[in-house]
Order: structure tokens, then C-alpha cells, then sequence
């Protein structure tokens, strides 16, 4: 008799404890570590080769490893011939199985993905469904930087940041889309974003930006190495391109391409200061044949940042320029070859690239005239 009291009081107990640890559903959820959210517009030519698909493969890797230390995965996606976005985030499931937990379904508007009013709706639900201490944004997607066309022709193919069945988001609507604060860094594993323009125009968006100054292989970067390094305590940009960097060092032919820089955003106003005064104060241009240049296909306007300025400057100046630099840029990388097509002269690499105006005249020359770095600096 004594044993079955004692076994009911435990009975008991064990009802009580767990009553009391029933989760309320109306319970304000605890923001996690970090939220890193993927925009990933592949509606192009990227989703039709399943590059979209390849990276969601190594995401999953990541969780199935249990490599996010804490962190949340969310992914808004719109991909080739489909007309349905959805905002889903990559998690464990009961039974440990990694799944995609749809969260928002938005509607079919062509192109829609990339306009600010969309951007700005998911980066707004992201932080509903996944509140977070801290937040990070990787762009997915086609890019040519600031430049509406790579190619100066006013029928080329218009990206700068995206390609939605067609339709594309210009620069300033890219920074005007993304509230000022909510991100700590700013992945773009996107071509031709390591531009000193785009990263003085998204200076507002982030304190850290990433960026490539050239072309890449539309592998883009391989997610199941970079990402438990975005997902560290605190956050390894640094490690993530080295990763990146290693990846594709070690392949042959056209496919040993990348190139790559980390910005520190709070010294770009200082940096675009001195870079207004040598502008101001330089009686002559360089000559363009002897600057490094990042343009394939014979169209040349994206050239090296610092290599660009410090010919133009003074000793003086040029001393100023070189400390604020060293500043601002926290780390540069790139392959000897461009697709066999570019050779990087290590010297004369600064990891960004700089506009010279007057270099593509028309619709790119226009453009320039609008963008933040303009103003500040010319």
C-alpha cells in the first residue's frame, strides 16, 4: 500500500511539473541570436540551370548538421516559371527531417520580387515570424552593380540588382527598400556588387557590406561552407569569402574565378570626403589604358577604386586616402583570372571598383549623375 501512494504522489508531481511548463501560445516569442534572411529572386536564367536549387540543397545541409548555432534560416524565393513567391524558413522538423515551413505566400505580380515595396513587405514579415538580436541579408540573384547595362546598349538586359521574369531593381530602389538599422551585414552574392557606389549607397542599410567587383560563376558562393560562418557567435564575413575563395581556388580553367571584399560601412562618408578633394583638386585624368579594369566582354567602365584616385592624388592626399582605406576595407580577394578572361594585378587590386565618368555614355552616364557617390563626391 505504501509503494502505490508513494507511486501516485509522483504521478502527481510529474502532472503538476508539466502543466506548469506548458508553453502559452500567447507568449511574446524570444528573439533568437541572429536572423539571416536569403532574397533569392531566381525567376531568370539562374533558376532555369537549378542554381537556386543547388544552394537550397547545401542550406539544408547546414540544418541537418545542426550548424545555424542558434541562429534562423528564412528564404524568400520566387523561381523560374512560377508565379507564386513564398517566404519559408529552413528548420529541424519533429522528427529531425530539415523542412520548409512556408510563412508568407505573396501575390503573382510579374516582377514584383523586385520592387522596393516587395523587399521591404518580406524583410517586415521576416523579422514578425523570426524576431532576432541581430539580423543578416544575402541578395541571390543576378547583378551588374549600379550599372543599368553592362553593355551600354540601350536594348541590353537592365539588372543592377535581380531579374524577375524580365523585370529588374535599380540601385536606389534597392537602398530605399531596406530600413535603415535592421541589418548588421549585407551579403551580395550577386556579380558586380564590389563597387565603391553601391556600397556608399546601401552605407545606410548595414554597418558591413559584401561584395564582388567582378563577373562570378553562377555557383555563386557554397552555402555549406559559408553559412556556419555568418551563423558564429559572432559573424565570420571575413571567413565566409575566404571559404568562398578556397572553393573556387582550387578549380582549373575559367571556373578558378572569384573576387571579392568586406567594407566597413561607417568610414565610407569619410573615404567619399577625401575622394571629393582629389576630384576637386587634380589638374589631369589617369589614362585609362594603365587602370586595372573589371568588364568582360570589351565594354570598359568598372575600374579599380583606389588605383583610380591615388594617381590622381597628391602625396598628401593620396596618405589620407590610404589610411581611411585600410579603414574601410577589411579584406580583398581575388583569383589571378577572371574566367581566363581579365588578369588581376594583385598591386592594383583595392577589392572595389569605381566608376569614370564620361566612360559609358547614355543611359549608365545618366544613372551615375543620381546615385549617393555622386553627389558626395563630384
Amino acid at each position: 500500500m505504501k509503494d502505490k501512494i508513494t507511486l501516485l504522489l509522483l504521478c502527481m508531481i510529474c502532472l503538476l511539473s508539466s502543466s506548469c511548463q506548458h508553453e502559452d501560445p500567447d507568449a511574446p516569442v524570444v528573439p533568437v541570436k541572429r536572423t539571416i534572411l536569403v532574397y533569392m529572386v531566381a525567376s531568370n536564367s539562374l533558376g532555369t540551370n537549378e542554381r537556386d536549387q543547388l544552394d537550397l540543397y547545401e542550406m539544408d545541409r547546414v540544418v541537418e548538421r545542426d550548424e545555424l548555432n542558434g541562429c534562423r534560416l528564412l528564404v524568400y524565393r520566387i523561381g523560374p516559371e512560377e508565379d507564386t513567391p513564398v517566404l519559408f524558413e529552413i528548420r529541424k522538423g519533429k522528427r529531425g527531417a530539415v523542412v520548409h515551413e512556408t510563412l508568407e505566400v505573396y501575390d503573382s505580380t510579374r516582377g514584383a520580387s523586385v520592387t522596393a515595396s516587395r523587399m521591404s513587405k518580406v524583410i517586415a514579415d521576416a523579422k514578425l515570424h523570426a524576431p532576432a538580436q541581430d539580423y543578416g541579408l544575402i541578395l541571390w540573384s543576378h547583378g551588374t552593380g549600379w550599372a543599368p547595362s553592362l553593355t551600354t546598349r540601350a536594348a541590353a538586359p537592365r539588372r543592377v540588382f535581380g531579374e524577375d521574369n524580365g523585370a529588374t531593381m535599380a540601385l536606389d530602389q534597392l537602398a530605399a527598400a531596406i530600413p535603415v538599422g535592421t541589418f548588421s551585414w549585407i551579403y551580395a552574392d550577386v556579380c558586380y556588387m564590389g563597387a565603391i557606389e553601391v556600397a556608399y549607397q546601401l552605407r545606410n542599410c548595414c554597418r558591413y557590406f559584401v561584395g564582388y567587383p567582378t563577373e562570378i560563376p553562377g555557383r555563386g558562393m557554397p552555402y555549406d561552407l559559408t553559412l556556419p560562418c555568418l551563423c558564429a557567435d559572432q559573424t565570420q564575413l571575413v571567413k565566409a569569402c575566404q571559404e568562398t575563395f578556397d572553393y573556387y581556388d582550387i578549380q582549373t580553367g575559367a571556373n578558378r574565378t572569384f573576387s571579392a571584399v568586406v567594407v566597413d560601412c561607417s568610414y565610407l562618408d569619410q573615404l567619399a570626403s577625401v575622394c571629393r578633394l582629389i576630384q576637386m583638386n587634380s589638374p589631369v585624368q589617369p589614362s585609362l589604358s594603365t587602370l586595372q579594369c573589371y568588364n568582360l566582354n570589351g565594354y570598359h567602365f568598372l575600374y579599380d577604386f583606389m588605383q583610380y584616385y591615388l594617381e590622381m592624388a597628391d602625396m598628401s592626399l593620396g596618405a589620407r586616402m590610404q589610411d581611411i582605406y585600410e579603414k574601410t576595407v577589411l579584406y580583398r580577394i581575388s583569383t589571378p583570372m577572371i574566367f581566363n578572361r581579365i588578369m588581376i594585378d594583385y598591386d592594383n587590386f583595392s577589392g572595389l571598383s569605381t566608376y569614370v565618368i564620361g566612360t559609358s555614355p547614355g543611359v549608365n552616364d545618366n544613372y551615375y549623375r543620381t546615385l549617393d557617390w555622386f553627389h558626395a563626391v563630384y
